[in-house]
């Protein structure tokens, strides 16, 4: 049976394979082959140009206040290492046609555009607003490009170790900690043995209190490319969360360029 476990050196094979166990090949090797891994599975068998989904959000805040909310996304990778993202709003009315557009070239860091549609215009994202919520979510640009940046990490990248293996979310997965990356104190994250797709992740700030938590779930294969069917961004010190359900997608099903062009999006079919 094909598993992602075979991308790893032959030493982990033998051990994840004949022994069948994460502990074991965890014993066995450390960060470095599993970074190495999942970097190599992700450029090669995970890989996709584009993506369109459409997702519904459930925010609760500190109080249990319930808000639904429902957003389409555009992604799309390019061969040279940029990419773009656009997010838009279907629902609720009143904020109907509020999109974010990003846009990523090389290593220079995203260019960030909001288009309220009242005001019929886009204004350019201060570098702070990447530490807001995402429209009013738990989830901040920051940590979006964070999560997108940690699929390429090597130790060479990052000051990585392995914890050891433990069971989440009903799969064996390694434990893995990054000190001092971005503006965090320390990250750990938790991959699938079989699949090294990230489960759960955590990020802890200067004080060594963590400051999000995000569950990762209800993973789809979409041909080769894994996708979770729901993402969870919790917010420990605020006491808020925010879940993303994906309602509908498609990969590399290969959309317009012109979705990310700021003057469509005043569009009135959006």
């Amino acid at each position: 049976m094909w598993s992602p476990v075979r991308m790893m050196r032959s030493g982990l094979i033998v051990a994840a394979l004949v022994l069948g166990s994460a502990h074991a090949a965890a014993a066995a090797y450390g960060a470095r082959e599993i970074l190495d891994a999942r970097r190599h599975l992700y450029d090669t068998t995970y890989a996709w140009s584009d993506q369109h989904q459409v997702m519904r959000v459930t925010m609760v805040d500190a109080k249990a206040r319930q808000q639904e909310r429902t957003i389409e996304l555009y992604e799309r990778r390019y061969a040279e290492g940029g990419r773009k993202v656009l997010l838009v709003f279907l629902a609720p009315d009143n904020l109907k046609g509020t999109a974010m557009l990003s846009q990523e070239r090389g290593l220079g860091s995203p260019e960030r555009w909001l288009y309220l549609p009242r005001q019929k215009r886009a204004r350019r994202f201060a570098g702070q607003m990447s530490d807001e919520g995402l429209m009013g979510t738990d989830l901040t640009a920051g940590e979006l490009d964070l999560m997108r940046d940690m699929l390429k990490w090597t130790v060479a990248d990052v000051r990585a170790s392995l914890r050891g293996s433990e069971r989440i979310q009903g799969v064996d997965a390694y434990a893995l900690e990054v000190a001092k990356a971005k503006q965090y104190q320390r990250i750990v994250f938790w991959i699938g043995a079989a699949d090294l797709v990230m489960r759960q992740l955590e990020l802890y700030g200067e004080d060594a209190v963590i400051v999000k938590r995000i569950r990762q779930s209800d993973i789809k294969f979409v041909g080769t490319v894994p996708v979770p069917a729901r993402v969870e961004v919790e917010d420990p010190r605020g006491g808020t969360k925010s879940t993303f359900d994906v309602i509908d997608i498609q990969v590399n099903g290969g959309f317009s360029e012109d979705v990310f062009s700021l003057p469509l999006l005043a569009s009135p079919d959006r």
